[in-house]
């Protein structure tokens, strides 16, 4: 007797996606708090985690004859997801190897960051059902994008005020991983608002 494949949601793995993601930078943040080997540890796992996901997602595609989203859209939708959570651990990666602690720039980025990521987590829930409110949460994300590239933007100049141009040197390359990921998120929020226009 031949049984039934389960139906893939795709909407459970881009919201299960996104959950890992919020949850990675959220401890982003509390690294930036207090930056213990623990906690970023965690991150590390939860990028590897978030990997995992998408790879999982991808497979449900490649396996899919129908989609409820074109396949090119979730495929792009999952990779920039994935790419948040990628540069909040490279965050911490670089945090780590240069030897230097989050300054109050990085803290405010992560913060922002996770205001971001959770828009996006929002934005997701909504997507199945509720488009009304999920294009409320893709334009929430583009306002945290340009709060999040001013505060990138002043943090430079204020590095950049400094006379050691090994700390210019280290610093800018933590602050750049902030503003790819905000560029990542804006993107997330264009393929949504994409989305909800084909409906």
């Amino acid at each position: 007797m031949l049984h039934k494949k389960p139906k893939t949601n795709f909407y459970t793995l881009l919201i299960e996606q996104a959950e890992c993601t919020v949850s990675g930078v959220k401890l982003l943040c509390a690294y930036c708090n207090h930056p213990e080997e623990a906690c970023g540890d965690q991150i590390k796992e939860l990028e590897m985690l978030g990997d995992r996901k998408r790879s999982r997602l991808i497979a449900a595609i490649n396996d899919s004859f129908i989609t409820p989203i074109d396949r090119e859209d979730l495929f792009r939708l999952s990779g920039t997801i994935d790419d948040v959570l990628d540069y909040a651990w490279y965050a911490v990666k670089e945090l780590r190897i240069y030897h230097i602690n989050p300054d109050p720039a990085i803290g405010d980025m992560a913060n922002l960051l996770l205001q971001m990521a959770q828009s996006l987590l929002d934005c997701l829930r909504m997507l199945e059902h509720n488009p009304a409110q999920c294009n409320e949460h893709a334009v929430q994300i583009k306002k945290m994008e340009n709060r999040l590239n001013a505060r990138f933007h002043q943090a430079m100049n204020d590095l950049f005020e400094q006379d050691d141009i090994r700390t210019i040197l280290k610093y800018r390359e933590v602050y750049a991983h902030f503003n790819h990921a905000s560029d990542k998120g804006d993107h997330a929020a264009d393929l949504l608002l994409d989305i909800l226009v084909k409906r």
